[in-house]
């Protein structure tokens, strides 16, 4: 970009009128951001980045009401919620009170083979050797994402569901504390350590036939265009385990 241009829209951007935020949205704007966790730990500079990346739409949509708000009435502006989005799953964030305990992971259907969903989906269908072979696979209808199954092993029930690319969420995730970020194979992953409610979404965005129902400690992370998500009683370091031992 040349100086001039850089010079006039410097000057054209000091020259449009910018109405006064309203007392009251300042505020609550200063309160959230002096009450915001930010994960700060020496040596840990991609925490801080990770914090700003994943609520960029959280502080988009406060940036815009600031500028905006001479044109949003008071209902609107109370409307508004903070969710992020990552890969193929969305997080919504609830003040409420959340569950304190959720049943194990469900079983994949087992309708096809593991040979069968790798030929049937548009994306490498990995297993975690960790695990071993599934007890059970299952392939959505629309082929945009594959389920597999565990029990009786040590871990426990454990269920990994893999979501090729796709424009929707197919999943939708409500959680009731703070996401934790980590790392699979030296990509970001985050860590939902406790319960909460999962929905499965269709490609138009509404919700599927499936009822939404209680999850328990996920790990997310992706693969190129693949988001991967392990459910099951496992802790933080089992979890990661298992991630980055998938062929």
């Amino acid at each position: 970009m040349t100086d001039p241009l850089i010079r006039d829209l410097r000057a054209l951007g000091a020259s449009l009128p910018a109405p006064e935020p309203a007392a009251e949205l300042t505020a609550a704007v200063l309160a959230r951001v002096a009450t915001e966790p930010v994960p700060v730990k020496a040596g840990r500079f991609r925490r801080i980045v990770w914090w700003a990346r994943a609520r960029w739409r959280a502080l988009v949509s406060l940036l815009t009401g600031l500028v905006l708000v001479g044109a949003l009435t008071p209902p609107v502006r109370a409307a508004v919620a903070e969710w992020f989005g990552f890969g193929a799953v969305e997080i919504r964030t609830s003040t409420g009170a959340g569950p304190s305990t959720a049943p194990a992971p469900p079983t994949a259907l087992g309708a096809v083979t593991l040979d069968q969903a790798r030929t049937m989906v548009a994306f490498d269908v990995v297993v975690p050797e960790a695990l071993g072979p599934p007890a059970a696979t299952w392939v959505s209808a629309d082929r945009v994402a594959v389920s597999m199954s565990w029990t009786g092993g040590p871990d426990g029930p454990v269920r990994l569901d893999q979501v090729g690319q796709r424009l929707a969420p197919y999943f939708v995730k409500t959680v009731y504390d703070e996401v934790e970020f980590t790392s699979v194979g030296g990509a970001e992953a985050l860590w939902l350590p406790r319960p909460h409610h999962i929905v499965v979404q269709a490609p138009d965005g509404s919700q599927r036939t499936e009822p939404a129902r209680l999850a328990g400690r996920t790990l997310i992370w992706q693969s190129g265009n693949v988001t991967l998500r392990l459910e099951g009683d496992l802790d933080r370091e089992r979890a990661v385990a298992i991630a980055e031992s998938a062929r």
